[in-house]
């Protein structure tokens, strides 16, 4: 198994120059959709992936998970019908105090005021088969916040939406990609059975199911930035020590078999 799961925020015309970084184009999210099926890539669900850590499955090698953080009503609006025109699973974690809202911690950095998604909508999204996970309560940093904050932000969420869903919320994503032992201890305590970071990298069955790793996907990446994304599941560009060890590797071959 070698997994790579990509992260995205927004999926929209950017409203200004601050946005474009989180905001790609429906346009550009759907040639990412077709490069991954070009590419041979299987898509699989979050669950698939914990799963394959757990021991409880096997993955080919070739996969990706995708996965939205937020819960911006454009996800709704504009990510599901392209999702839905690919057949592709996703999982989406959820601000839980801005639902039925706005943006508001978006306000702290600048970034224009965005409807959230509406309690119906987070339903009809659970009912297509996406995942449902919790982002925290106020979008906080976890890893600078006190215990019982931090406690409160992660448990509070996952009740919150299970009140909207009717059902379990397993799975989480730390806000800004911050934590600490503190906060995974605290998101193994409340019941989640795995949760995402930012951190970059290819998830293996040693990869530990709370530290999740994600290539982000930003507003301006070109189509050969995706390519190299899903092959090295890195969120910097370009990834150049791996790629100097497959050129390495793919001449090393060509050599021998010249000789």
């Amino acid at each position: 198994m070698q997994t790579t799961i990509l992260m995205y925020h927004m999926i929209a015309d950017p409203l200004d120059s601050i946005e474009a970084v989180l905001c790609r184009t429906p346009d550009a999210f759907r040639q990412d959709m077709l490069q991954i099926r070009q590419s041979g890539y299987q898509v699989v669900p979050l669950a698939s992936v914990l799963d394959c850590i757990a021991g409880k499955n096997d993955l080919p090698e070739k996969t990706v998970a995708i996965t939205f953080d937020d819960g911006l009503a454009c996800i709704y609006e504009n990510a599901l019908p392209i999702l839905q025109e690919f057949g592709y699973p996703s999982s989406l974690f959820i601000v839980s105090g801005c639902v039925n809202g706005y943006n508001e911690w978006g306000k702290n950095f600048g970034l224009p005021r965005r409807r959230m998604l509406v309690s119906s909508e987070i339903r009809a999204l659970a009912e297509s088969g996406m995942n449902i996970g919790a982002h925290t309560v106020n979008h906080v940093w976890l890893g600078k916040s006190k215990k019982d904050v931090a406690t409160k932000e992660i448990r509070d969420s996952k009740a919150e939406l299970e009140d909207i869903l009717g059902q379990e919320v397993s799975t989480f994503a730390y806000p800004f990609g911050d934590w600490n032992q503190m906060a995974r201890n605290a998101v193994i305590e409340a019941g989640y059975t795995g949760a995402c970071s930012t951190m970059p990298g290819l998830n293996k069955k040693n990869t530990d199911p709370f530290l999740l790793r994600r290539a982000e996907i930003k507003g301006g990446d070109a189509p050969w930035k995706v390519r190299l994304k899903l092959r090295f599941a890195t969120s910097d560009m370009p990834p150049r020590p791996p790629i100097r060890s497959t050129l390495r590797k793919l001449f090393s071959k060509k050599t021998d078999e010249s000789v």
